[in-house]
């Protein structure tokens, strides 16, 4: 029998008191971030009712998940929260998806619906990457060569790049896969298209992979959207995919593989160490739970 689990509700941030900031997930969260970047945090502490973290010798409050410095906590409603989700193995379906979920992405991919997205605090963002202004962001880039394509990422990525391909070329179908690729792209100073919301490519901290040809097949929910309204509903196979062995090269360094997110975007890969790590936690915690409040809009995963 297929169990379909709900680990969190799907439209992002919604009303937050002081007793829902004080949750397992938040203390969580941190200790994932803690985890993944310990030359950044130096610490988290339950403090005032609320988990908090510190990096760069700035304390910061979970406040729902908005992650915000001390001067900012009062003022959560206005920001939107950070993405803390269980990671799916696999893509659901979009033939699982029942009536109410399809009618909500719709009208999250609406472009009023993405326009009214709040955007993080990104004052947190900024100390674990180096600065939050452009001419910051591009002193910490680097050019190097992936897969065959120069590409500029953020430095502090480079390692994991060389490993991400170093795991490719050892699977035979490598040099298929390469030769049919037509750019790679990385950093690129911008927001999310249609939002007000900065991208993780604006870090360098993301890639884009695509092929020469996609031969008529659905590589990201946007486009797809401009000739197709139910674009949540192609079938995985319709889809353009990465091979099962780029994916879990990626995600065994910290990547997360867009192809997965129901608004998907099977081109993209964003370094995400805090998402596998806090994967890691709640499997290890099973009792914590998920509040679902603070979470992202991952869609179920699916059980047999």
């Amino acid at each position: 029998m297929i169990v379909f689990i709900i680990l969190l509700l799907l439209c992002g941030a919604q009303g937050f008191s002081q007793t829902e900031g004080v949750t397992t997930n938040g203390e969580l969260a941190f200790r994932a971030l803690q985890n993944s970047f310990p030359d950044r945090v130096e610490g988290i502490a339950f403090i005032d009712g609320d988990w908090t973290i510190t990096a760069g010798g700035e304390t910061f409050f979970w406040a729902g998940g908005r992650i915000l410095p001390g001067a900012e906590r009062d003022n959560f409603e206005s920001y939107g929260s950070y993405s803390f989700y269980i990671i799916p193995a696999q893509a659901a379906s979009p033939q699982s998806f029942p009536p109410q979920y399809i009618e909500m992405l719709r009208t999250r991919g609406s472009g009023e619906g993405r326009r009214e997205r709040r955007d993080i605090n990104r004052t947190f963002q900024g100390i674990l990457f180096g600065g939050l202004e452009r001419r910051q962001v591009e002193s910490q880039l680097q050019r190097i060569d992936f897969l065959g394509k120069r590409v500029s990422v953020h430095q502090r990525i480079v390692p994991a790049l060389r490993r991400v391909e170093a795991s490719i070329r050892e699977w035979n179908g490598s040099d298929a896969f390469i030769d049919s690729l037509g750019s790679i792209d990385g950093y690129s100073w911008r927001e999310i298209a249609g939002t007000q919301r900065m991208s993780y490519h604006s870090w360098g901290l993301a890639v884009d992979i695509q092929p020469s040809r996609l031969g008529n097949r659905a590589i990201y929910w946007l486009w797809e959207r401009g000739r197709n309204d139910d674009w949540m509903l192609v079938p995985l196979e319709n889809r353009w995919n990465p091979p099962d062995q780029v994916i879990a090269a990626f995600e065994r360094e910290g990547f997360l593989w867009g192809g997965k997110w129901p608004m998907y975007d099977n081109m993209h890969f964003e370094y995400r160490p805090e998402l596998h790590e806090f994967t890691r936690l709640m499997a290890a915690n099973p009792a914590a739970g998920a509040s679902g409040r603070d979470l992202h809009h991952v869609y179920p995963v699916i059980r047999n």
